[in-house]
């Protein structure tokens, strides 16, 4: 498991751990949260897969050459990209828990610029893309407000989408880039936001499903979940959204996000890895992570099981930026039990208290004016 600084690694770690595989975590210091957890068998040191990505890639190579090849499970984006790489070269590629053709099947639904045509063999409709391109040739352009900017591809410098309500803050933000990555400006489609993580199995057939409803997120119109609740699956989306990942040639976990719109779900993003929230799936019943292993090591495929509905998750990190940023309020309204956290397990204490304090050394140094002045 690489990304062992982040939480939603470290929850893809646990569930693994706790359906009883043996791991090896490795992150970029010693004191990343799951080098620390009761379910790390094994612990190593590599580089940043943001800051050096090729070093990164050839330090996992060489552990999992070491170990016998076991599967590789990449913690974010920045180590996906650096382990999917051509360019990087590897004495050999670790074994990824994705088809033998990922660099088709996870350009398909990682690449946003290839979701629409996907999104249509499922009737799913997604946001209008209105403008494309690297932020010198969009930075002129007179866009609609309010608009949604994101980047063409995962891992890069904007990070996750931006909600832009004037013509002003739109040429902040890309003003403000120093990366030349492809950019996408969309329509904003507003409504409740729905999460849906299913593991497809190698025979096309949804070997696992949850769905939960977002209360509210950080950012709050277009960021992570940072109040969210299990909810029954909606039976018809976890089936067009099985067929679309087929359509792409993919089986695995993916995670999808919809907003509910007056008339139909829009798909406004899908991710192939461990998310946020996966605590909730976790605290619900749904193990993702152990269906998904068992899929990447060719079980035979099982059938979706049901899990408790109404319990919540709650990312009180986000929460207490938002009340740092102008919402005090969101401290105040405490979420019914029971309830999972990012980054709290109870049966994982010491990874736990690792992760608080990296998020808090993290904020900390984001404070800190470089040069130490």
């Amino acid at each position: 498991m690489t990304d062992a600084h982040v939480a939603s690694a470290v929850s893809g770690l646990r569930g693994l751990g706790r359906a009883g595989h043996r791991l090896l975590a490795v992150g970029p210091s010693s004191t990343a949260g799951g080098l620390w957890s009761r379910y790390a068998a094994d612990d190593a040191v590599v580089p940043s897969a943001v800051e050096e990505p090729a070093a990164f890639a050839a330090a996992v190579s060489r552990l999992s050459l070491e170990r016998g090849s076991p599967i590789v499970y990449p913690g974010g984006e920045a180590a996906l990209t650096a382990l999917t790489d051509a360019a990087v070269e590897l004495p050999r590629r670790p074994r990824l828990p994705y088809p033998v053709d990922l660099q088709g099947a996870l350009s398909k639904i990682r690449d946003k610029r290839m979701l629409p045509k996907l999104a249509g063999t499922a009737g799913f409709r997604t946001p209008t893309t209105l403008l494309e391109g690297r932020p010198g040739d969009i930075l002129a352009a007179e866009v609609p407000v309010p608009c949604v900017v994101k980047p063409a591809m995962p891992g890069r410098e904007l990070g996750s989408a931006r909600v832009i309500e004037s013509q002003f803050a739109f040429r902040a933000l890309l003003g403000g880039l120093e990366s030349d990555a492809p950019l996408l400006v969309q329509e904003r489609v507003t409504g409740p936001l729905v999460v849906l993580a299913v593991v497809v199995g190698r025979d096309g057939g949804p070997v696992a499903r949850f769905q939960q409803r977002v209360h509210r997120t950080w950012p709050a119109d277009a960021g992570t979940s940072t109040l969210a609740v299990s909810v029954p699956p909606d039976d018809e989306l976890v089936e067009q959204a099985t067929s679309m990942l087929v359509a792409a040639g993919y089986w695995g976990l993916a995670q999808l996000d919809f907003v509910l719109s007056d008339t139909e779900p829009v798909l406004i993003d899908v991710n192939p890895r461990f998310y946020t929230s996966l605590p909730l799936a976790l605290a619900s019943g749904v193990n993702l992570p152990a269906a998904w292993h068992a899929v990447a090591v060719g079980r035979p495929s099982s059938q979706p099981h049901a899990y408790r509905t109404g319990v919540t998750y709650r990312w009180l990190e986000g929460d207490l930026t938002a009340a740092v940023r102008g919402n005090p309020g969101v401290l105040r309204r405490r979420s019914p039990r029971p309830r999972a956290g990012a980054m709290w397990a109870s049966d994982d204490p010491v990874a736990s208290t690792m992760l608080a304090l990296g998020a808090v050394g993290v904020r900390l140094r984001r404070r800190i004016p470089r040069g130490g002045r």
